[in-house]
């Protein structure tokens, strides 16, 4: 048997480097500092602040329910149909069978959570008025969506005076 030779340029001597040194007094900056409190803390207000001055206050679930279901002005499209694929993507609820986008300002929908919206059991309330509405399905026949317009009042679930959830139209 033959003896194989390492090749030179691969070597020990060559992976071997010099020990790192470091100058303590030069080099102090670019050692790792934890998040400085005095840092942290102005941020962390500045952050509450602007929560706070918007005015609404901040539920994430009615967040949710204005994404799915809030469209106003309504989105120009050539047809329900497009309207309804644009939408039902851009929102993300592309999975959902139906779906229905309200077109009306912010503070009109949310007002049936308070005096424009009589209890109807739970935690739901019906409009008093009727709203704007586009409601979207899937075809699994052409494998995509339709969609009908038109004007109804509907029926919302409220939490702490806010619509989070969708019920029906009537």
């Amino acid at each position: 048997m033959e003896k194989i030779e390492p090749c030179p340029a691969l070597s020990p001597s060559i992976f071997s480097l010099p020990p790192l040194q470091v100058d303590p007094v030069t080099d102090t900056a670019m050692a790792l500092k934890r998040p400085s409190p005095v840092v942290l803390l102005p941020l962390a207000l500045l952050v509450a602040c602007l929560a706070l001055a918007s005015g609404q206050p901040w539920n994430l679930l009615n967040d949710r329910f204005q994404r799915q279901h809030v469209n106003n002005p309504k989105n120009e499209a050539p047809s329900n149909r497009a309207y309804c694929k644009m939408m039902m993507v851009d929102r993300g609820v592309i999975w959902k069978y139906t779906n229905t986008f309200i077109h009306e300002p912010v503070n009109t929908i949310n007002a049936v959570c308070k005096d424009d919206g009589i209890p109807v059991g739970g935690f739901n309330r019906q409009s008093k008025k009727t709203f704007k509405i586009t409601t979207c399905t899937f075809n699994i026949l052409t494998f995509s969506f339709n969609g009908l317009n038109g004007t109804s009042k509907i029926v919302l679930t409220c939490l702490n005076g806010l619509p989070v959830r969708f019920v029906r139209y009537i």
